[in-house]
């Protein structure tokens, strides 16, 4: 079994891997990880590795399962998630929930829920979401839900790491979308969707591009901007220039260029963003 959940697992690799990180490096408390696109399970496979911290390994397995069983009190159709601790820190990793009547129930929490140690964790396989011919019949606390939170706890070089995933699972208990999530690299509690980027779509308030009348293109960073990078790529992926930002503007230069469309991205701790520039002769 765990032969198959491996070979069924390699084939979100490139998903998993698909993921850009928002915010990172020593200003950078928090390391944010947007899933783009949104990663949707479509209810007939078998899971999701989720890897924390992008190191390449699995910290967390979300898997689902759809099954039918005939008994003498009639035939069942059961569909359900779970989420539990994957890889070599696997009895280590945890998930935050509670266990009513014994039974492992993941907490799905909402934004701002403070995730620390004082959650009650668990290193054990947590159900999200169970579906029996149609109805949720019981408790659990991801049964048709959008944009909640997991918690969650993972153990990396001998330390411990609070974050979050934030998921919607739909009433059928196996169909479900992973949107993003992101965990406190310093070792310290960390609230239900907190970033350390600047939200998507505000970048452009802080990076400005100015045209010059010499044929340049200015840079302008806002002070709220750090370790800034920019590079500028032809539309055959060809690098024509590049360097690290020092204060608060810097000069792209397309004296000397080929005709054609370029991109000017720029990376930071706190975001990204990429303007379309043509050059004409």
């Amino acid at each position: 079994m765990k032969k198959e959940l491996q070979d069924r697992l390699s084939k979100y690799t490139a998903a998993a891997a698909a993921v850009t990180v928002g915010a990172a490096g020593a200003n950078a408390q928090i390391v944010y990880t947007d899933v783009d696109p949104d990663f949707s399970h479509p209810g007939d496979e078998i899971g999701f590795g989720l890897d924390m911290n992008n190191d390449g390994n699995f910290d967390f397995i979300i898997a689902s399962g759809d099954s039918v069983y005939v008994v003498s009190a009639g035939t069942f159709r059961v569909r359900n998630t779970v989420v539990a601790g994957y890889g070599t820190q696997a009895a280590n990793n945890a998930i935050a929930g509670e266990t009513p009547s014994g039974y492992n129930y993941a907490l799905a929490l909402n934004m701002n829920d403070m995730i620390d140690n004082t959650l009650n964790w668990i290193a054990a396989t947590n159900t999200m979401a169970y579906n029996v011919n149609s109805a949720n019949p019981y408790n659990e606390n991801w049964n048709g839900v959008t944009d909640r939170y997991l918690a969650l706890r993972f153990n990396s070089g001998g330390n411990d790491y609070y974050g979050w995933a934030r998921m919607d699972v739909q009433a059928e208990g196996d169909i479900w979308t992973l949107k993003d999530y992101a965990y406190q690299a310093g070792q310290t509690g960390i609230e239900a969707g907190a970033t350390a980027s600047i939200e998507e779509g505000t970048m452009d308030q802080y990076v400005h591009f100015v045209n010059q009348s010499n044929n340049t293109v200015m840079v302008r960073f806002n002070e709220a901007i750090t370790g800034a990078n920019v590079t500028v790529v032809s539309a055959s992926g060809q690098v024509v220039q590049v360097g690290a930002v020092e204060g608060s503007e810097f000069v792209v230069d397309m004296n000397g260029l080929a005709g054609g469309i370029y991109m000017i991205n720029v990376t930071s701790e706190q975001g990204t963003i990429t303007k379309k520039m043509s050059v004409a002769h």
